[in-house]
């Protein structure tokens, strides 16, 4: 099968060869790691994509993941500690709803001339393509635009003016995904955090008032265009994700951590692909090569239907994983994905 293929009946249980594979280093990683990361990639190519990746120059990071403080095109202000990493907002624009009508979002740029390139040729190569969007999340961007803590406080007070951010930046996404779309991905990329460690960050209640139908919005058009819907999470999510199935999520990527593998694999079971995200807090950073190996088969064994697909193998690749627990992990997508 052609990866294209591979990926297309991974999503649709249609019984694929095996279980696509997706790269997912952390730009720090690169930095730290550098050809001998890509070495590992190359061994073991993946369906979204060339398996080499450009290793980024410090100094030509996005402000977010740029050592020390930068403050980005949204006048949100970053801070990091290490280059490549993601840092934490230490100041934001709309610090009153008093000024938040002077507020201005930056002009919407879509390079859609580049991107129906970068579709094209990677679509000759057979890959699967997915896009992302500006801004890419929803709720992370509320939170960086007002606060964290004073977003969660509105959430209690329900001001006008937290209707009205939701609503400009609604539009504002909707414009960005029609652009995008217009490049023909097979999917379009959105994430948002929406967990901690054992619960969501809102109560489920507020979530499907509040949230769930600027979703079910963004993903419809997402649809309307023939493309997949692909959703990252990190947190314990499990109260949503039946409504994030019901609204149109495709691909779903949840924290493996934050989670009862059997439970996670109970709750999407014949109704979501999912990509997996192998153990980054304790396992990919803090375990043996045996101990990776042994993850990955539990998880090929749990999600991937019996070989009818709906997994797609994925480990996100920080700083602190050893290279051989890098090894380890494609070895064992490599030998339990290949279905029979």
């Amino acid at each position: 099968m052609r990866s294209y293929e591979r990926v297309v009946a991974t999503i649709n249980l249609e019984s694929p060869d095996r279980a696509p594979i997706m790269h997912s280093p952390l730009p720090g990683a690169l930095i730290k790691y550098g050809e001998k990361l890509n070495a590992i990639f190359v061994r073991y190519p993946q369906d979204f994509g060339p398996s080499r990746f450009t290793i980024p120059k410090p100094e030509e990071l996005p402000p977010q993941y740029k050592m020390g403080t930068h403050r980005d095109k949204w006048g949100v202000l970053w801070r990091s500690s290490v280059d490549g990493i993601h840092g934490q907002v230490c100041d934001y624009p709309i610090k009153s709803w008093d000024s938040f009508e002077d507020y201005r979002f930056p002009p919407l740029k879509v390079p859609l001339e580049e991107l129906r390139d970068r579709v094209s040729k990677l679509r000759r190569k057979g890959y699967f393509v997915i896009l992302g969007f500006e801004p890419g999340n929803f709720f992370e961007r509320m939170q960086w635009l007002r606060g964290f803590r004073n977003l969660l406080l509105d959430f209690l007070t329900k001001p006008k003016g937290l209707y009205e951010l939701a609503d400009r930046l609604l539009d504002y996404c909707l414009r960005s995904i029609s652009r995008v779309l217009e490049a023909k991905p097979d999917a379009v990329s959105f994430a948002d955090d929406w967990g901690t460690q054992d619960r969501l960050m809102v109560k489920p209640d507020f979530w499907r008032s509040f949230f769930k139908p600027r979703y079910r919005e963004m993903f419809k058009l997402v649809h309307e265009h023939g493309a997949y819907v692909y959703f990252h999470s990190d947190g314990y999510i499990m109260d949503v994700i039946p409504d994030l199935i019901e609204i149109g999520v495709d691909i779903l990527n949840p924290q493996f951590s934050c989670f009862k593998l059997e439970e996670l694999a109970n709750a999407v079971y014949e109704k979501v692909c999912v990509c997996s995200d192998i153990d980054r807090q304790y396992i990919l950073p803090k375990g043996t090569p045996s101990e990776v190996e042994a993850y990955v088969k539990d998880v090929v064994e749990l999600f991937s239907h019996e070989g009818r697909g709906g997994l797609i193998c994925r480990g996100e690749i920080n700083i602190d994983v050893p290279l051989k627990n890098v090894r380890a992990m494609y070895r064992a997508f490599k030998r339990y994905g290949r279905y029979r």
